[in-house]
């Protein structure tokens, strides 16, 4: 009896799809984020009383939204300016109504609404004019209200620079004691590993708000600190209440890749720097130091991303006054998902460039000590 002949398909044939799942799965998201940060959605446009608003940009305005299109209003014409007051017919399907505004210091001083030549309402508070045009527009305009906005460069700034003091001192704090880790015997190291993964079994937010009930106004510290006679410290809502926390909940991430390394390293190098005369300073940061560079820049790269769009931790420790990108990233999402997909996209290049900088220092790929995690 002949065997029953095996079936085989190419690899291609379970591979490729598989691949291009994986690649729109992964990158549709990315890519509408980058389309909404470039477009802006055609609305109603509308003018306010006392508000900074030319003549010109509100002409600009009704010009783009389409007014003109219309050949039964294009024959009375849709505005009309004498240099002192703009005259607009808003777009209605039976009666186009006509407003006539007035301009005193680069501000609109007076609205006028009137129905035909009926004047309805003398002192108007704003007028929304109707747009008969859907879908949205390219434009530049969701960058260039961020880099010109004081408000959110100081937030940028200071997002910045509490992920760089975050990463700064997960470094000094994770890079000794992964070092003292790795010199540990196997299954001491094996369960002081397994210790430092707890913590991250637990909820983000739980560990946070544990971090709160300790440092609050009533909170267990400043009640231990009444208790036996000093005054209570205000630690809550501070840069250094939310560096505190992000160092906390980021640190295994520095401790993690940079150990990975270091117990990858060959032990007949660093015994050939002593050999050769080096003590163990010089050994450390002659020998260990440098191969322990993949690891460190993995580290790195593992907390300060993250650091830089972190809104959970600044929002419950740092409040209104610490707040960092990520969280008004999260609030303009709520209200303007265009801008607020333009900060991701800010975002997303500062994180990139970052990555690319910190792993420049290994561009050859090739390290007698551990690879990157």
């Amino acid at each position: 009896m002949k065997p029953f002949p095996k079936f085989r398909l190419k690899r291609s044939v379970f591979a490729y799809p598989y691949v291009v799942f994986a690649i729109i799965f992964l990158v549709s998201p990315l890519v509408l984020v980058i389309f909404y940060s470039l477009t802006r959605e055609i609305d109603n446009y509308s003018v306010n009383k006392s508000s900074v608003n030319s003549p010109e940009v509100i002409i600009d305005n009704l010009d783009f939204i389409g007014y003109e299109e219309d050949p039964v209003l294009s024959q009375v014409g849709t505005y009309y300016y004498d240099g002192e007051t703009l005259t607009v017919i808003n777009y209605r399907e039976r009666h186009p109504e006509t407003y006539r505004i007035f301009f005193e210091n680069e501000k609109i001083s007076l609205i006028e609404e009137y129905e035909g030549d009926t004047l309805i309402d003398a002192d108007l508070k704003d007028v929304k004019f109707l747009n008969r045009l859907k879908g949205v527009y390219f434009t530049i305009d969701n960058f260039v209200k961020f880099f010109n906005t004081g408000d959110y460069m100081k937030v940028f700034l200071r997002s910045l620079y509490i992920a760089f003091m975050s990463t700064l001192f997960c470094l000094i704090i994770g890079f000794p004691t992964a070092y003292v880790l790795s010199k540990m015997k196997e299954r001491t190291r094996n369960i002081v590993s397994v210790m430092f993964l707890l913590p991250m079994w637990i909820n983000f937010l739980l560990r946070t708000y544990a971090w709160r009930t300790l440092i609050e106004k009533t909170g267990i510290i400043n009640t231990v600190l009444e208790s036996v006679g000093l005054p209570a410290q205000n630690l809550m809502y501070t840069q250094g209440a939310v560096i505190l926390v992000m160092v906390y909940d980021f640190l295994p991430f520095m401790i993690l890749p940079i150990y990975n390394t270091l117990i990858k390293i060959d032990r007949s190098v660093i015994e050939a720097s002593y050999d050769l005369g080096a003590n163990h300073y010089r050994t450390l940061f002659r020998v260990i130091f440098p191969l322990a560079l993949p690891g460190i820049s993995s580290g790195v790269t593992m907390t300060f991303v993250p650091a830089i769009t972190a809104f959970a931790i600044s929002k419950i420790m740092g409040g209104t006054q610490c707040a960092t990108i990520g969280e008004t990233i999260e609030r303009e999402f709520s209200t303007d998902m265009w801008f607020g997909s333009a900060m991701s996209v800010i975002i997303m290049v500062l994180m990139l460039a970052s990555m690319f900088l910190i792993a420049g220092g290994d561009n050859d790929g090739e390290n007698i000590g551990g690879g990157l995690l």
